[in-house]
């Protein structure tokens, strides 16, 4: 049912992981835009189950970016030195959150009015919504060191997985749908594992599927299981909501519905995803990932804070089954252009620039 535990030979490129990301890009697009409808309509609103499934199917696409990254960077067989890691990969990623967050603070203070460069550098810090993800994988960096020290002993991976499987999304799990019991007190009291070690453990979750790969049969009982979790997510968030007003709760990250789905996901694209979809046009799409990932918030920016865009926002609510794809692809591929632009801008001034040195 699982593969003999071997990581796959790293100069060998994966389509399907590929695939995989490049899909997942587009779903935080969509995750987004759904969310515009999602927090403005009432749970008793025609429109707000349909917003809702967008929003929590496309909620695999977060951890499966983080399995992504474990799979390449946690592959024992892959020359990755520390020095390279906490020079080059945890500074990059640090100094883009910087740039990003003052970036789209200045922009939004620009849409709603100017309030001084005070609450541009407090708002910067802080970080708006989308970039808390560039902090998780500094963070991840860090710990990528220690961590492919455990990626080597296959054993020791498959513990730490389970471990963590256990008391960060177990425990999300229980507070969610048990809280306040006896299990999910317990539970909390294991501080260690306190919010945000999702992110480990999609981290090394990722590298353990790498190297196990499944049996086509298991495969598709993991697509199985995420379709069943998807729906199950969907149910007890609708119940949650009518019962209590929206909430994430059964559908964060660290739940057990959405990293199983997120499994199913990951599985689906594995399975069927073959090389006959490698090309330049997937590559560069891979390559434009993190672009599209922290260009499209300017983009629902305007849509929330220009009135010229705000008939957008109507549609979004009134008719969400269509409007929600259609604009998020718009989006997708607005940023998908400004990726191609910004690479053949930044090609031309380092010609340039080494031209005059």
């Amino acid at each position: 049912m699982l593969g003999p535990g071997l990581y796959p030979d790293p100069s060998k490129r994966l389509v399907w992981l590929d695939v995989v990301k490049t899909i997942s890009a587009f779903a935080v697009v969509v995750t987004h835009i759904a969310s515009i409808g999602w927090q403005a309509m009432a749970p008793s609103d025609e429109g707000w189950l349909v917003t809702s499934i967008y929003e929590i199917a496309t909620r695999f696409a977060v951890p499966v970016f983080f399995m992504a990254s474990g799979a390449l960077l946690l592959n024992p067989r892959r020359e990755l030195s520390t020095r390279r890691i906490l020079t080059i990969y945890l500074p990059k990623a640090a100094v883009l959150a910087l740039v990003v967050s003052f970036a789209y603070c200045v922009f939004e203070r620009t849409v709603y009015g100017w309030q001084g460069w005070k609450v541009v550098i407090v708002a910067a810090l802080d970080g708006p919504y989308f970039i808390w993800y560039l902090w998780v994988l500094v963070g991840l960096y860090a710990l990528t060191p220690l961590l492919r020290l455990v990626s080597r002993n296959l054993d020791s991976l498959s513990y730490a997985v389970v471990l963590l499987a256990f008391f960060v999304i177990g425990r999300s799990t229980a507070d969610a749908m048990i809280p306040g019991s006896l299990l999910a007190v317990w539970m909390d009291n294991f501080i260690l594992f306190s919010s945000g070690m999702e992110g480990v453990f999609y981290y090394l979750l990722g590298a353990w599927l790498i190297a196990h790969p499944f049996s086509r049969k298991l495969a598709l009982i993991s697509i199985l299981l995420g379709a069943i979790s998807l729906t199950l997510a969907v149910a007890f968030n609708y119940r949650d909501a009518l019962a209590n007003g929206p909430d994430l709760y059964y559908v964060a990250r660290d739940n057990l519905f959405i990293a199983i789905y997120a499994i199913g996901a990951w599985q689906l694209c594995r399975l069927f995803c073959t090389r006959e979809y490698e090309g330049p046009l997937l590559r560069c799409l891979v390559r434009w990932g993190m672009f599209i990932y922290l260009f499209h918030p300017f983009l629902r920016l305007m849509m929330e804070g220009i009135s010229f865009f705000h008939p957008l926002i109507d549609w979004l609510i009134e008719a969400p089954l269509e409007a929600i794809p259609i604009v998020s692809l718009l989006l997708w591929v607005i940023s998908v252009g400004s990726a191609f632009t910004y690479e053949i801008a930044w090609s031309q001034i380092r010609k340039v620039s080494s031209r005059v040195t």
